[in-house]
């Protein structure tokens, strides 16, 4: 007897859900079928702009009030994001400059597109606005220095012989005007290496931001490397032709680093250092200045750096 009344329990809870159901789905049924006025955003993307121009931005959005079924509604909102929007292409829209570097065109072609992916009637969607405004900028290019990053360590008494260089030193940039106008030189990737003890030639990127472009994508960074020494060399002091001072010591050591190659071609006629005779007659010393010394060096120490002196009648 129990187990009867248990089936004819459940029987009556089965019935009573499946009554529930259909008089959900019939609600639901009814709800979609009718017609909704509301306000929603769609995406708005440009396209086809001229060859001579290009947008700075193309993620614009407007809110458009459609009248439609809820059918249409729930479509609408079970789009990705991304297509919830339409494109407007320049080629087929009449659009006029508003000022500088602004652009319109009248909304009608904005609301005929939402009709069609709403798949209504024109007269049943409507946009606030009478001229929708986006940003456009002519294109231009120019030809800019183009510099190369290196982070590089060396072996020891290795380094760098002259600068690293790049092949091609300049390229050509495009882009808006507004955008490129300032840009006076591109930066390489930085190349790096570690341990370096001879010459490196590496192809390397350029940094460019996403609204700059350049035919040319990679570069050649150039890296001459040389060993190097210290060295020394002791020259007298120029006096300036100022024949009645004498100067204690007379003499100055030059401490210098240069690359081997280049040993044999430095001495000591390839330095001068001279006094400061600037207001010398009120002072007990007088600072010495390093006044010629070869390019391919790099001098580390002066000794001294200033001297006592005497000046004679």
């Amino acid at each position: 007897m129990k187990t009867n009344n248990d089936k004819s329990g459940l029987k009556r809870i089965s019935a009573v859900f499946l009554f529930t159901c259909i008089s959900a789905l019939m609600w639901l049924i009814i709800k979609l079928s009718n017609n909704y006025v509301v306000t929603v955003p769609f995406n708005i993307k440009i396209i086809e702009q001229p060859a001579n121009q290009t947008l700075p931005e193309n993620d614009y959005s407007i809110k458009a009030t459609i009248e439609t079924t809820g059918y249409k509604l729930l479509n609408y909102y079970l789009r990705p994001e991304r297509l919830r929007g339409v494109a407007v292409s320049l080629k087929n829209t009449k659009y006029k400059k508003a000022e500088d570097d602004k652009y319109s065109f009248a909304t009608v072609t904005i609301e005929e597109l939402v009709a069609n992916l709403m798949e209504i009637n024109a007269n049943e969607v409507s946009v606030e606005e009478e001229d929708f405004v986006f940003t456009m900028y002519r294109l231009a290019s120019k030809r800019v220095k183009v510099v190369p990053k290196t982070n590089i360590s060396f072996d020891s008494q290795f380094n760098f012989y002259g600068e690293p260089s790049v092949t091609p030193d300049s390229i050509t940039i495009n882009g808006a005007y507004n955008t490129i106008k300032d840009i006076y030189f591109v930066n390489t990737n930085t190349f790096t290496k570690r341990n370096v003890r001879s010459n490196l030639s590496q192809s390397v990127g350029l940094q460019l931001d996403d609204d700059v472009f350049s035919e040319t994508k990679e570069v050649e960074i150039n890296i001459e490397v040389e060993k190097f020494t210290e060295s020394e060399v002791t020259i007298p002091i120029n006096t300036l032709n100022i024949s009645n001072i004498y100067l204690f010591p007379n003499e100055v050591k030059i401490r210098y680093i240069v690359a081997l190659k280049d040993y044999s071609n430095i001495s000591n006629m390839s330095f001068n250092v001279e006094i400061d005779s600037t207001d010398f007659r009120n002072r007990d010393r007088l600072p010495l200045k390093l006044v010629v010394s070869p390019s391919n060096t790099k001098v580390t120490s002066i000794s001294p750096n200033e001297v006592y002196y005497i000046m004679t009648k």
